[in-house]
This record gives structure tokens, sequence and C-alpha cells, in this order.
């Protein structure tokens, strides 16, 4: 068969990877394309190759090579482990011997890195070796490259190219939406706070907490109720505003970049009053700080994960998740140092406040926000009222 046609083929095949898998082209030569697909901290890696009758002798090297370059990749990415398949795409006739020699090869299947070899003929139009179990879909490969109503290579190239520029594009809007505004200055907020506490006796001492407007319930009894929003600018000890202030750099910026400032705002206020309230209601300590807040953002970017789900577990879903699953798992397995009734409540204060502002550039049915907003409303009421103060 002409190398024309074999590389017609291979570049048609990688396009499907693109626009249907979702890989992204990591390199691209005459006879070898490499791609990538990255959810969260899982890595999935093929190389295409164009085999001639020739490649049997290589084989064993190719393995090797490929698993160093798959090792590569995983540490530069900091992830856990990698798939990867190298499928041998045979243009010419298969002898015997070499089927016998792929059917054989039993690839690398270490912790971190596992490589798995497969092989398909386009004279036959089928499988030698078919793909492995981390390769989910192998029916891409189908089919031969004859006709001359088939797109040339170029075609596929110059569409992969467009695809992946597209896809730069929605997330730079995604990602990159507005500028972290508020985030920073609800940092120099507590910051500011947090130095004056201690200028005025220290931030552990609970009569400065009260002092400065800390949740102690039997004073939200007695009327003061802008207790339920002071504590989430305060911070008992110097780990506690540091745990709490990278936390609010990092996953702050984040969602307000997604958001917006407005939208980051509602959903960070009422993160943290739906915080304060949770505590209010279960919880007779006195309590301070921005958890409630920060577990609101949380609660955001499961919303946005609900929206988008795709582009959530590609980039941001796993990190997200683990993250969250050990905050939560500290707060339970610490009931008396953590308050984790406030990181409960601005989890779910946050995911419904997101709800009811929206993303940008999504338009949200109106029901499922008057339903988001009616919910929220209901909750603070129901923990004010299981508080003891009567509205």
């Amino acid at each position: 068969m002409d190398i024309t046609l074999a590389q017609q083929y291979i570049w048609k095949v990688t396009y499907r990877l693109v626009t249907e898998e979702e890989y992204t082209v990591l390199g691209a030569g005459e006879e070898m394309i490499e791609l990538l697909r990255q959810k969260g901290r899982e890595l999935r890696y093929v190389q295409l190759r164009l085999a001639d009758f020739l490649w049997g002798a290589t084989l064993g090297y190719d393995v090797r090579d490929g698993a160093a370059r798959l090792e590569d990749i995983r540490r530069q990415a900091g992830a856990r482990s990698i798939q990867g398949q190298i499928v041998y795409i045979c243009y010419e006739p298969v002898a015997e011997s070499m089927r016998d020699a792929l059917q054989a090869e039993e690839g690398i299947h270490e912790q971190q890195v596992s490589l798995h070899v497969a092989g398909y003929g386009l004279e036959e139009g089928r499988w030698i070796r078919k793909a492995g179990d981390g390769f989910s879909r192998s029916d891409l490969f189908t089919g031969t490259p004859f006709g001359e109503e088939e797109p040339p290579a170029s075609y596929w190239m110059r569409s992969i190219e467009q695809m992946e520029a597209e896809r730069e594009q929605e997330m730079r809007a995604t990602f990159f939406y507005g500028k972290p505004r508020f985030t920073y200055l609800f940092l120099i907020m507590i910051i500011a706070v947090f130095i004056l506490m201690e200028l005025s006796g220290g931030s552990q001492d609970p009569r400065v907490l009260l002092l400065f407007g800390a949740k102690f319930n039997p004073l939200i009894l007695a009327g003061e109720w802008w207790r339920f929003i002071t504590p989430m600018f305060l911070h008992i000890g110097f780990m506690h505003i540091l745990f709490n202030g990278v936390a609010l750099y990092s996953l702050g910026a984040l969602a307000e970049q997604i958001y917006g400032s407005a939208r980051f705002l509602v959903i960070y206020m009422l993160s943290g009053i739906s915080g304060v309230v949770s505590s209010f209601a279960f919880s007779d300590n006195i309590s301070a700080g921005a958890s409630g807040a920060i577990f609101g953002l949380f609660g955001a970017m499961l919303y946005f994960g609900t929206q988008n789900k795709e582009l959530f577990f590609r980039t941001l879903g796993t990190n997200i998740l683990v993250v969250l699953g050990i905050n939560l798992a500290i707060g339970f397995l610490s009931p008396g140092i953590i308050d984790n009734y406030a990181h409960l409540g601005g989890l779910v204060g946050g995911f419904l406040a997101s709800t009811l502002v929206g993303l940008p550039k999504h338009r949200s049915r109106a029901w499922i926000k008057a339903g988001a907003t009616a919910l929220l409303l209901f909750l603070l009421w129901w923990g004010i009222q299981a508080g003891g103060l009567v509205l």
C-alpha cells in the first residue's frame, strides 16, 4: 500500500481521537504521532506509528523507549500514573513471525506506568492485536484508507489545529472571565483584622474574639445578628489564618476568575453566612474563620462541574474532589477542634448560591434558580430557628 494512504489514515484516526476522545497532539512526524489526554491527575497516552515490514525488529526498543517517555510525561504533569498505548498501523503485509512477536510482547505494566502494544492491519482492515482495556475506543480504528473521496492528510491536520485552537479559546474564556479583585480585598481584610486582634490582646483570647464579632450563640440570641457575618473575617491563631489565607488565595482566585467578581461576591458572602448559621444551629462553641465561605467556593466548583462536566474533569475535577474529601474527613476526625458544621453549611450554601447566580454566558432555567433560592432561604431560616433565634 502507498505510504501516502497510510498517512492519510493515521491523521484521520488522530482527528477522531482529538474530537471524540478529547486527546491533544503532543508531537507529530512523518511516521509517528503522540497524543495525550488528562483528566485531573489521570493521564492517557497514545502513540500511533506507521509500521513497514521491518517494524518487528524495533518492537522491544519501542516499548522501552515508550515507557521512558511515559515516565517523563507523568513527572512533568505531576500525575500518579499514566496508561499508554503504542498502536502500529501496518500498511505492508504482516509476516506470521511479526504477528507472533506482537502477540508475545507483554508491554510494561507497573504501578505508575502502563504501556500496551497493539497493531492494526490496513490491508486487512482489522486488528492484528487489539488495543488494551485502557483504550476505550478501539472502534475508532475501522476500515481502510482506500478511495480518493477521502480527504488528504493535510485536511485532517488543519482540522486538528482548528479544534485545538477552539479548545484553547474556550479554556481562556471559561477560566479567565473575571479578575480576582474581591479575593485580594478579602485577604487584605482578614489580615488587617487579625493584626488588630493580636494588638488588642491576642486572636485566641475569647474576650477579643467576642469583641470583634465571633459567633457566640447567647449574644446572637440577645439580638447581635451581625455575628452571622463578622465571624468570616476573624481567625483564631496564626495557623488558622495561614491555612485559610492560602486556601482563599488559590481557590478564591480560581472561583472569581470563573464566575466574575459580582457573582463571586454573592457566593462568598452567602456561603460564609450559611456556614455561621449552620454552626449556630448545631454548635454552642465560640467560632470564627473564613472556612465556611471557603467551603462555599468548593460548592461553587462542584456547581461548575455539573454545568461543564467534560471540562471540569479534564482540568480541575479530580484535584477538587480529593482536596474537598480530605478536608471534610479532617473535620469529621477533629469534631472538638474544627467546626465541621460551618464547613458543611458553607459547602451547601455555596452550591445553592452558585445555582442562584449561575455561570457567565450560561442560561439557567428560571425554575432551577427559583428552587435554589427558595431552598437556600429555607435552610437559613431553619438554621436560625434551630439555634433558638425567632424571626
